[in-house]
């Protein structure tokens, strides 16, 4: 059986690019004949998913979307998950984190249950809060670096022991090398490159390119330096290229669009 990075060089040479649809299904914004009708999270979901995976080098659930409801957003999450063309990694996005013990239990939840070929992972709790999810071989967990929201700097660049704190967060991490990945914001472009000198050989998860505002050559750009794979995610400029009755067709001729425009800025 073929590991998450496998799967993802072998999607690379498929489709040409590295494009992860995010799939964060909000009834708010889908059409409201799918959002009334039943189980909306997966019947959206399973409708883009379908129109777009023959451009999608990963999908990216957004948990979030799906525990909202309960135990019948879960159902409708793993309903999604058992139809995801297995060829096609699926990235779990759940920030998961905490004292060792519970990290275990997130851990197999995410990889054992719901079959998750990678997981977004929170690095605030230290080194017994990420062990966990780095005992699956196969298996990716993407730490959280320098995420795409406004509040980043809060915290991931403030400077401490001459070092910004996604840096030490960096250095912490060689002691896992190969088996970690990196999640870094596409707003963040000179600390993108830094980070790609300072890991050359993690994964990274570039999400913060559409709807938040990311430049989309620049992030690529960066992505195809170093030795390791990487992914541009996309999630609401594509889920939500139409509100009507054709959102899966207008999904599939905007993830197609995306697709085009990463191939030229790729190296072979």
């Amino acid at each position: 059986m073929m590991g998450c990075l496998e799967k993802l060089a072998a999607r690379r040479r498929k489709t040409g690019a590295i494009l992860c649809i995010g799939l964060d299904p909000d009834l708010e914004k889908m059409p409201a004949v799918v959002a009334r009708g039943a189980e909306p999270l997966y019947h959206f979901s399973r409708l883009v998913v379908e129109a777009t995976s023959r451009y999608a080098c990963a999908f990216k659930p957004n948990l979030a979307f799906f525990e909202a409801y309960g135990s019948k957003g879960i159902a409708q999450l793993e309903k999604l998950l058992a139809e995801i063309p297995s060829e096609v990694p699926t990235i779990l996005d759940g920030k998961r984190g905490d004292i060792g013990n519970t990290s275990r239990l997130y851990a197999r939840f995410l990889f054992e249950h719901l079959n998750g070929d990678a997981a977004t992972i929170n690095p605030y709790l230290g080194q017994d809060s990420l062990e966990p999810f780095f005992d699956y071989p196969g298996k990716v967990a993407f730490v959280l670096c320098l995420t795409s929201n406004p509040g980043s700097a809060d915290i991931q660049t403030l400077q401490t022991g001459g070092r910004a704190v996604y840096q030490g967060v960096i250095d912490h991490l060689r002691a896992f090398d190969g088996r970690y990945g990196l999640v870094v914001g596409a707003q963040h472009q000179e600390m993108l490159a830094d980070v790609r000198q300072r890991a050359p050989n993690a994964p990274l998860l570039i999400p913060g390119v559409g709807a938040q505002g990311g430049e989309l050559a620049g992030a690529v750009t960066q992505a195809a330096t170093g030795g390791a794979p990487a992914l541009i995610n996309v999630s609401r400029d594509i889920l939500y290229a139409s509100s009507q009755s054709d959102f899966a067709e207008q999904a599939a001729a905007r993830a197609e669009w995306y697709v085009a425009a990463m191939k030229p800025l790729l190296s072979p």
